[in-house]
């Protein structure tokens, strides 16, 4: 619609409002080191351990599984061990024994997973997806799997309304966490910022913020006029609304230990966009120069207002430095 808004979403996937069951997000963590560490309460600290605690829903792209599995063997043999003791009893078996990072899906074409990694797993109930085709990268599939989980939970929920409520139900909105998508090849980045094109533009999609992540940076297509974006990013150190997973039987409310910005760029990956207007940052776009490689690209940006706008005449790449705070 001409009077269209889209609000991007932080590592808390709230947009600083209560989560709410028509609040989803989705975690796919890829093939490429995991940086982060085990923090004092024995869990993944950093960026990947507050998108983990966000998501109702993980995916492993193929050899993301041996990222994951070699990241976080050792929080779980040490809870075990914990677990053990406190109940008396001798060495778990390994029906009895909690993996406190168990993925719901692994997925690709399984040519980099290793067989023990996918046993380990397959053992304790996630589910394999192997698919073959060639035409489609890893996280192509995995994003695949996560446009099934959109639909089955956006049918639930539909089932689950009286004809009333269908008719003034909104939209659900649901976020897709995408973990690992710098720091490898470079040919390998440029494949995870095409694939925020590709999929943002599918109907499915259409209501779902799509977003690239490490543990330094993370990257969001923004799409052209008449949409206006609206960015609001969340500081280390701030106060973050309830979360609520489906491993999950209460709602926390947790002081944030990690945030984006304010250092931020706006990137001109589709080409050049000639009219392009901002507020919100220290050094914002009026329209009278167009953003392009081989000319301007507003890098070394700086967040200074708590909501930024963007409006573009060609989509582009928001980026934002990623902060954490000492544990």
């Amino acid at each position: 619609s001409s009077s269209s808004t889209t609000t991007t979403t932080t590592t808390n996937g709230d947009n600083g409002q209560q989560r709410t069951p028509s609040s989803l997000s989705a975690l796919i963590i890829l093939n490429t080191p995991i940086k982060c560490t085990i923090n004092k309460n024995g869990k993944l600290s950093g960026v990947l351990g507050a998108l983990w605690e966000t998501s109702s829903y993980r995916i492993c792209a193929d050899g993301g599984a041996n990222r994951l599995y070699d990241a976080t063997t050792t929080i779980t043999n040490t809870h075990n061990q914990i677990a053990s003791v406190d109940s008396s009893s001798s060495s778990p078996s390994s029906s009895s024994s909690t993996n406190l990072y168990l993925p719901n899906v692994i997925t690709g074409d399984l040519d980099s997973v290793r067989p023990d990694v996918l046993r380990y797993y397959e053992e304790r109930g996630v589910s394999i997806v192997r698919v073959e085709d060639q035409n489609f990268h890893d996280l192509d599939k995995s994003l695949m799997a996560v446009e099934k989980w959109i639909t089955k939970v956006s049918s639930e929920k539909r089932d689950s309304l009286s004809n009333e409520e269908r008719n003034t139900d909104e939209t659900n909105n649901f976020s897709t966490f995408i973990y690992g998508g710098f720091g490898g090849r470079f040919d390998q980045e440029m494949g995870c910022i095409n694939a925020l094109c590709v999929w943002g533009k599918k109907e499915r999609f259409q209501h779902t913020s799509l977003a690239l992540y490490d543990e330094e940076t993370c990257a969001f297509a923004l799409p052209e006029s008449p949409t206006k974006n609206e960015i609001r990013i969340r500081f280390p150190g701030e106060s973050s609304s309830s979360i609520k997973s489906d491993d999950d039987d209460y709602e926390q409310t947790t002081n944030n230990k990690v945030g984006e910005g304010p250092t931020c760029g706006l990137i001109p990956i589709g080409g050049r966009c000639d009219d392009v207007r901002t507020t919100g940052l220290q050094w914002n776009l009026e329209g009278d120069v167009p953003l392009e490689f081989g000319g301007l690209v507003s890098s070394s940006n700086r967040v200074v207002e708590e909501v930024v706008t963007v409006k573009t005449s060609s989509p582009l790449l928001f980026t934002a430095e990623m902060i954490v705070e000492e544990e």
